[in-house]
């Protein structure tokens, strides 16, 4: 799994702004009838999540918020009439001066809500205001889960409810040595409960207690699989309502590859799926 795949970059919410059908036209003709699509189209884009800038606030806010080092591995959601983009926010590890690790980089799943009725400079506007923050949503330091690390924020919707799949992990300090704890598969569900009007975007969607699918659905190995990460990015549901997530599975011997797992009700039972798409 890479890491850091947008070390110094900003997550960009891109609106792609198609012309009408006369600047069409003029660019056809302008073209002598090829098609150019970059003529065609408009690209813009805002800052969301902007490392040592966005404040990150503890679910539910009522704190100054925290800055965070970098935020990576993106993912975006609409599900009720917001909009939410999430990003793991991360935290750098810190060093002595000859070299030695005093505290390992921590991370936390952090999100950001957008009301789905602003349209494109309400949104500008917002983001750009001073009052403009994230909110965690998965983090040991905010008291939801005991992790110290969070992996590849994965998401999906089925009708008000957002469903977040995360890989962690703990880092244990033993007699002064940092280790890596086994690692553990995170499913919560976050029910929209926006208001029509109004209301703070930290109670836009309210988050429910993490259950570990490790101890649960992939306690059990199968076909000598042993640990298991989420891949990032989007879930799916099936026309029958399923719900679809991409995972990365891994063996006794270390090597990994895709698979998938499921559920047929809604979110209160995962199955590993055989190779083949439920």
């Amino acid at each position: 799994m890479s890491r850091r795949v947008f070390d110094s970059t900003i997550l960009l919410l891109l609106v792609t702004t198609m012309c009408c059908d006369t600047c069409g036209a003029t660019v056809a003709k302008e073209n002598d009838g090829k098609s150019d699509l970059r003529s065609a189209e408009e690209l813009q884009w805002v800052d969301l999540f902007v490392p040592q800038t966005t404040p990150v606030l503890p679910e539910g806010g009522g704190t100054p918020g925290t800055k965070r080092d970098a935020f990576v591995s993106p993912s975006l959601v609409s599900a009720g009439g917001v909009l939410a983009a999430f990003a793991r926010g991360e935290i750098d590890a810190q060093y002595a001066v000859d070299g030695k690790l005093i505290k390992p980089t921590s991370s936390a799943v952090v999100a950001e809500y957008i009301d789905s009725s602003w349209d494109w400079f309400t949104l500008v506007e917002k983001v750009s205001e001073s009052t403009w923050k994230a909110y965690t949503v998965l983090s040991k330091a905010e008291g939801k889960g005991n992790l110290d690390v969070v992996l590849s924020p994965t998401t999906t919707m089925k009708g008000n409810k957002v469903f977040l799949l995360v890989g962690s992990y703990d880092m244990l300090n033993e007699s002064g040595i940092w280790k890596r704890d086994s690692p553990d598969l995170k499913l919560v569900v976050g029910e929209v409960t926006k208001p029509s009007a109004g209301g703070e975007p930290s109670g836009w969607i309210t988050w429910g207690t993490p259950t570990s699918l490790n101890q649960t659905t992939l306690k059990i190995p199968k076909a000598g699989l042993k640990d298991f990460y989420s891949s990032g990015g989007s879930g799916v549901v099936m026309e029958d309502g399923t719900i679809v997530f991409p995972v990365i599975a891994f063996n006794a011997g270390n090597a990994g590859f895709s698979t998938t797992i499921y559920s047929t009700d809604d979110g209160a039972n995962w199955m590993l799926s055989n190779g083949t798409p439920p």
